[in-house]
């Protein structure tokens, strides 16, 4: 499928760090008694027909966000930080001009301006007209005039950080620690990293179970653990938490490159957190430690 610029693949980053030595906020939103939407339908997202092509009257103009449900999806809907893949195009609200039709993973939150928020309460099937000030619905595009259309078809949603019960940490491993919205921070021993690659579940999920050849969706963050002790470990380049969107891995071992990595994907259940800690290849006794979230299993297309 297509991937939006935002999408991070996480095989060519955990490759290069492996071979290198390398390697949230509010809402915006509530649910009380039920689920209730950032923004509402008005006259600009209404005046949206997509039932089949997408018509809308030009220029269309609206100097707020609105949203509307052209089409009512099925299911549970989704919460605060659920991550959602969606197709979507977006419009010019001037001219009708269409963008390429593409699909992307969106995380249900303010972490993605208005359009983020836009996502509260969807469900599988669901498709959207959200429209508004281009500057207040998209990330990036700060100072842009205009207004923006876009229609979005839910296709999936999968949980926004792993929920799985916390295991007792393992002798010799960091201690990792979350923060309410899932965001994973690290506390190193006093002691040196270990000489060989290690894994542990530290939270265990109940949900579906990895198996290869499987696409699974994640979140992951990596960190330096320096050679020597007490030195402070840095993030690394692989940290899909910063972008708040999550990306995409193969579960193969030869993708994966590292049979540990691989090993610790093959058999965890969706809802877990996985931590790794894999040597680097300078010798030096430094190491890369990774915490992965599986946040759901990609649907065969």
């Amino acid at each position: 499928m297509r991937r939006s610029p935002f999408a991070r693949p996480l095989t060519a980053v955990i490759a290069a760090v492996l071979v290198s030595g390398a390697l949230a906020g509010c809402t915006g939103f509530s649910i009380a008694g039920g689920c209730e939407p950032a923004f509402q339908p008005g006259d600009a997202s209404s005046a949206v027909s997509a039932t089949g092509d997408v018509e809308f009257p030009t220029p269309l103009i609206a100097n707020e966000t609105q949203r509307s449900v052209l089409v009512e999806g099925e299911g549970e809907p989704a919460t605060p930080g659920s991550v959602i893949l969606a197709t979507y195009t977006y419009f010019d609200g001037a001219t009708g001009q269409a963008g390429d039709e593409t699909t992307a993973f969106f995380t249900a939150s303010d972490a993605a301006l208005q359009l983020g928020e836009s996502l509260a309460c969807v469900t599988v099937g669901s498709r959207l007209a959200v429209v508004g000030p281009v500057a207040d619905v998209l990330v990036g595009a700060e100072g842009t005039e205009g207004t923006i259309v876009a229609v979005l078809d839910i296709e999936a949603i999968y949980l926004g950080k792993a929920n799985g019960v916390n295991q007792l940490p393992q002798d010799g491993m960091p201690t990792i620690v979350t923060a309410v919205d899932g965001e994973p921070g690290i506390t190193l021993t006093y002691q040196q990293a270990p000489e060989e690659s290690r894994s542990a579940v530290i939270k265990a999920g109940s949900g579906a179970t990895v198996e290869k050849g499987d696409t699974v969706i994640i979140h992951a963050r990596n960190w330096s653990w320096p050679a020597g002790t007490g030195a402070t470990p840095a993030i690394g380049q692989l940290d899909t938490w910063a972008s708040g969107t999550p990306t995409e891995v193969d579960v193969d071992a030869e993708v994966l490159g590292d049979e540990t990595v691989y090993e610790a994907f093959e058999g965890a259940k969706v809802g877990s957190q996985l931590l790794l800690v894999i040597p680097n290849t300078s010798g030096d006794g430094s190491a890369t430690v990774v915490v992965i979230d599986i946040l759901g299993i990609l649907a065969d297309e």
